[in-house]
């Protein structure tokens, strides 16, 4: 009875044994085909991010590189404006000559900049699909509260220049200022030497 009871537990422990093996077989031979999957979907992610990545920086250099020439045009006409706008304001204190009763205020350089941000906004409207919204916003919220106040005033009847403006240099190098670190986080190069 003993010899029929161990007989009966070793071929029980056989069967268990290859049962076990035939299972750890069979999940090892899983676990390989899922690994063969994953790698053939992950070398043709990284393919498809090769073509993507570089073509996607490329695109984004061209625009940065013209809107960014684009804020230079403004900004000049920005700062010209900014002196037209200050002299009109402080004429009783400026030497004869400079600013002429005769000569009404004019906006013109105003516009001149009001111009170049339309062009801006153009730019990422039309690159939108290259960059986020928050990149986008940022450059338009750079220049838009000036775009609105330069737009909308009466040119018969200026707005004394405001004092937050005096610093007319830094206030015309603002709105560049502003959007050079939008695009160097744009283009990846922002804190690199």
């Amino acid at each position: 009875m003993l010899e029929d009871i161990l007989t009966q537990i070793g071929s029980t422990a056989l069967v268990i044994s290859i049962g076990a093996y035939a299972a750890k077989k069979w999940i090892e031979h899983q676990m390989d085909k899922i690994a063969t999957q994953n790698s053939h979907e992950l070398a043709q992610q990284l393919a498809k991010l090769n073509v993507h990545e570089p073509y996607l920086h490329k695109r984004r250099v061209e625009v940065i590189e013209a809107i960014y020439g684009k804020a230079l045009d403004a900004e000049f006409s920005l700062k010209s404006f900014l002196v037209t706008w200050w002299g009109h304001s402080n004429r009783d204190e400026l030497p004869d000559g400079v600013c002429p009763d005769g000569q009404g205020f004019s906006k013109k350089r105003g516009l001149e900049f009001c111009e170049a941000f339309t062009e801006i906004n153009t730019m990422l409207h039309k690159n939108a699909l290259y960059f986020d919204d928050q990149f986008i916003e940022g450059v338009r919220g750079a220049y838009k509260p000036l775009f609105d106040e330069i737009l909308h005033m009466d040119t018969s009847n200026p707005p004394p220049f405001p004092d937050e403006y005096a610093e007319i240099i830094e206030k015309g190098q603002e709105p560049r200022q502003s959007m050079i670190s939008l695009f160097r986080r744009a283009l990846g190069v922002e804190g690199q030497a």
